[in-house]
Protein backbone atom coordinates (compact mmCIF):
# COMPACT_ATOMS: atom_id res chain seq x y z
CA UNK A 1 0.00 0.00 0.00
CA UNK A 2 3.13 2.36 1.10
CA UNK A 3 4.62 1.76 -2.55
CA UNK A 4 1.33 2.55 -4.66
CA UNK A 5 1.10 5.91 -2.40
CA UNK A 6 4.92 6.96 -3.03
CA UNK A 7 3.86 5.95 -6.87
CA UNK A 8 0.41 7.99 -7.20
CA UNK A 9 2.32 10.76 -5.75
CA UNK A 10 5.17 10.55 -8.01
CA UNK A 11 3.22 10.59 -10.96
CA UNK A 12 1.34 13.20 -10.00
CA UNK A 13 4.53 15.39 -9.58
CA UNK A 14 5.76 14.46 -12.52
CA UNK A 15 2.49 15.40 -14.42
CA UNK A 16 2.95 19.05 -12.61
CA UNK A 17 6.38 19.06 -13.38
CA UNK A 18 5.38 18.84 -17.23
CA UNK A 19 2.89 20.82 -17.09
CA UNK A 20 5.50 23.81 -16.22
CA UNK A 21 8.36 22.47 -18.88
CA UNK A 22 10.52 25.03 -20.53
CA UNK A 23 9.27 26.10 -23.87
CA UNK A 24 10.74 24.09 -27.32
CA UNK A 25 14.47 25.74 -27.77
CA UNK A 26 15.18 26.08 -31.30
CA UNK A 27 18.66 26.78 -32.58
CA UNK A 28 20.23 29.75 -34.25
CA UNK A 29 19.30 28.63 -37.77
CA UNK A 30 15.64 28.02 -36.51
CA UNK A 31 14.56 31.29 -35.50
CA UNK A 32 12.18 31.86 -38.64
CA UNK A 33 10.72 28.59 -38.09
CA UNK A 34 10.41 29.47 -33.80
CA UNK A 35 8.21 32.88 -35.03
CA UNK A 36 6.33 30.64 -37.48
CA UNK A 37 5.38 28.01 -34.68
CA UNK A 38 5.18 31.17 -32.14
CA UNK A 39 2.71 32.54 -34.07
CA UNK A 40 0.63 29.74 -34.89
CA UNK A 41 -0.13 29.93 -30.90
CA UNK A 42 -0.92 33.63 -31.39
CA UNK A 43 -3.22 32.78 -34.50
CA UNK A 44 -5.55 30.28 -33.11
CA UNK A 45 -5.50 32.39 -29.77
CA UNK A 46 -7.01 34.93 -31.90
CA UNK A 47 -9.35 32.74 -33.99
CA UNK A 48 -10.76 32.52 -30.52
CA UNK A 49 -11.33 35.87 -30.04
CA UNK A 50 -13.27 37.30 -32.90
CA UNK A 51 -16.82 38.62 -32.28
CA UNK A 52 -18.11 39.40 -35.42
CA UNK A 53 -19.88 42.39 -34.36
CA UNK A 54 -17.49 45.14 -36.07
CA UNK A 55 -16.11 46.42 -32.08
CA UNK A 56 -12.72 48.19 -31.69
CA UNK A 57 -12.52 44.66 -30.41
CA UNK A 58 -13.13 42.95 -33.63
CA UNK A 59 -10.57 45.40 -35.33
CA UNK A 60 -7.92 44.93 -32.87
CA UNK A 61 -8.03 40.98 -33.32
CA UNK A 62 -8.20 41.47 -37.30
CA UNK A 63 -5.06 43.68 -36.56
CA UNK A 64 -3.71 40.89 -34.42
CA UNK A 65 -4.67 38.49 -37.27
CA UNK A 66 -3.16 39.95 -39.62
CA UNK A 67 0.24 40.17 -37.72
CA UNK A 68 0.10 36.48 -37.30
CA UNK A 69 -1.78 34.20 -39.29
CA UNK A 70 0.53 35.06 -42.38
CA UNK A 71 0.37 32.17 -45.08
CA UNK A 72 4.11 31.86 -45.56
CA UNK A 73 4.63 30.98 -41.39
CA UNK A 74 2.44 28.40 -41.35
CA UNK A 75 3.78 27.15 -44.71
CA UNK A 76 7.31 27.15 -43.01
CA UNK A 77 5.48 24.73 -39.74
CA UNK A 78 3.45 22.41 -41.96
CA UNK A 79 7.24 22.13 -44.46
CA UNK A 80 9.32 21.15 -41.22
CA UNK A 81 6.37 18.91 -40.16
CA UNK A 82 6.37 17.15 -43.20
CA UNK A 83 10.07 17.15 -43.61
CA UNK A 84 10.38 15.54 -39.52
CA UNK A 85 7.18 14.46 -38.44
CA UNK A 86 8.87 13.76 -35.02
CA UNK A 87 9.84 16.72 -34.10
CA UNK A 88 7.81 17.29 -30.93
CA UNK A 89 8.38 20.89 -30.88
CA UNK A 90 6.07 21.53 -33.94
CA UNK A 91 3.48 19.52 -32.75
CA UNK A 92 1.31 21.89 -30.45
CA UNK A 93 1.62 24.41 -33.79
CA UNK A 94 0.42 22.06 -36.41
CA UNK A 95 -2.49 20.82 -34.15
CA UNK A 96 -3.65 24.63 -33.87
CA UNK A 97 -3.34 25.30 -37.23
CA UNK A 98 -5.32 22.10 -37.95
CA UNK A 99 -8.47 23.56 -39.45
CA UNK A 100 -7.52 27.30 -39.01
CA UNK A 101 -4.96 26.59 -42.42
CA UNK A 102 -6.60 26.30 -45.47
CA UNK A 103 -6.39 22.93 -46.88
CA UNK A 104 -4.96 21.53 -43.68
CA UNK A 105 -7.14 18.79 -41.83
CA UNK A 106 -5.33 16.25 -39.87
CA UNK A 107 -6.52 12.43 -40.16
CA UNK A 108 -7.58 11.68 -36.87
CA UNK A 109 -4.86 9.15 -36.40
CA UNK A 110 -2.39 11.51 -36.34
CA UNK A 111 -4.19 14.34 -34.66
CA UNK A 112 -4.43 11.65 -31.82
CA UNK A 113 -0.92 10.98 -31.99
CA UNK A 114 -0.06 14.66 -31.83
CA UNK A 115 -2.66 15.13 -29.00
CA UNK A 116 -0.97 12.00 -26.72
CA UNK A 117 2.07 14.21 -26.68
CA UNK A 118 1.42 17.71 -27.12
CA UNK A 119 -1.72 17.30 -24.72
CA UNK A 120 -2.74 20.91 -26.14
CA UNK A 121 -5.70 21.17 -24.24
CA UNK A 122 -7.74 23.43 -26.66
CA UNK A 123 -7.07 21.95 -29.79
CA UNK A 124 -7.28 18.61 -28.28
CA UNK A 125 -10.57 16.46 -27.46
Amino acid sequence: MKLQRVMAAGAALLAVSMSFAAPPTFSKEEQRLRKAVDDAEMCFHFAGEFNGDGSAHDKEVTRQQRQHCGKEGQQLVLRAYRKNPQDTRLYPAVLRLDGLMPGLTLPAAEKARLCAVARTELACP
